[in-house]
């Protein structure tokens, strides 16, 4: 049985948001150990815990590093609502330059099988008006979470945001190794 076009895409997903929740578990487990932090280690927002350790390690973080951080977390859950036009726009943020995989999104409804193939032809032809580009049309467009899943799968997006939060986590690890040395 052959795997869905989409498959490689889903395993850059999961790639993404377990790398993304991994940044979350550190600077949790970061706040857990530093006994004026503990309280904010179990925090509803992210976002609490991170300025409290921003604030924390003080000049020990650089503005870049505080930035990336802030990024990191915008998107990771930009990437676990399947925002991806909005996880792009973090991505750019970070300094990733994603760009467009030219992925082009075909509407196929009420039409005959045969009006669906012939409309197809003429997409793959290139036809203007047969066809959009995923990465010019709304995330809320129907079709648009497939579309854009291909789309940033395609580009490299996915393992881009993969490799950004790797870089955060290791701006965590390196506090913890302050905080242990301290």
């Amino acid at each position: 049985m052959l795997s869905p076009p989409h498959a490689a895409f889903l395993e850059q997903f999961k790639r993404a948001s377990g790398e993304g929740a991994v940044v979350e578990l550190k600077l949790r487990l970061l706040a857990d150990k530093i006994p004026s932090l503990q309280k904010f280690a179990h925090a509803q927002k992210l976002e609490c815990i991170e300025n409290e350790v921003a604030q924390h390690f003080g000049q020990a973080l650089s503005d870049d590093e505080k930035s990336t951080l802030a990024l990191c977390r915008q998107l990771r859950n930009k990437i676990l609502h399947c925002n991806f036009s909005a996880a792009r726009e973090k991505l750019d943020e970070l300094g990733a330059q994603p760009h467009s995989a030219g992925v082009k999104q075909v509407d196929l409804r009420g039409l005959t099988p045969s009006q669906m193939v012939a409309k197809a032809k003429e997409a793959i032809a290139g036809h203007q008006g047969t066809f959009d580009y995923v990465s010019e049309l709304a995330a809320t467009t129907p079709g648009g979470v497939f579309g854009w899943l291909l789309e940033v799968g395609a580009a490299g997006d996915l393992l881009k945001a993969a490799q950004a939060f790797r870089d955060a986590v290791t701006i965590v690890d390196r506090l913890a190794s302050l905080e242990e040395h301290g």
